[in-house]
């Protein structure tokens, strides 16, 4: 049964769904981690997919260097300053950050997809 959660969740990772915030419910409330274990755990398998995905864009030459360049260099120092934080914060904060920014990237989605329905239909009746 991990097997295939863990299964199904990779897949909506890969598709760009999102997956990478279901897999961190998934370890905490199903598995048990404390929050910080089950980020730590999410950002190591987001890493590894990351890096597969790159020698597929590599080999196919879809990677803008100088646009991979500052990502690395940004990703990279916020990822050092807010691990440090993240050792000092009281454990809570951490969780609650995480489900606002859930909460904010789906109504974000939400909203998205249903300005795109209304400018679809707009555009049927206005051109048929």
């Amino acid at each position: 049964m991990k097997f295939l959660a863990v299964f199904l969740i990779s897949a909506l990772m890969g598709m760009g769904v999102g997956g990478g915030g279901l897999f961190v419910i998934y370890l905490t409330l199903c598995l048990g981690y404390e929050q910080m274990m089950a980020q730590g755990t999410n950002l190591l398998f987001f890493i590894i997919a990351g890096a597969f995905s790159l020698f597929y864009h590599f080999k196919k030459r879809h990677i803008i260097w100088w646009q991979a360049a500052i990502m690395i260099i940004f990703g990279t120092v916020g990822s050092i300053l807010f691990s440090k934080l993240a050792l000092v914060l009281d454990p809570k904060y951490p969780k609650i950050a995480l489900g606002i920014l859930l909460v904010t990237s789906g109504l974000i989605t939400l909203f998205n997809i249903i300005k795109k329905a209304k400018g679809k239909n707009f555009k049927k009746t206005l051109y048929k």
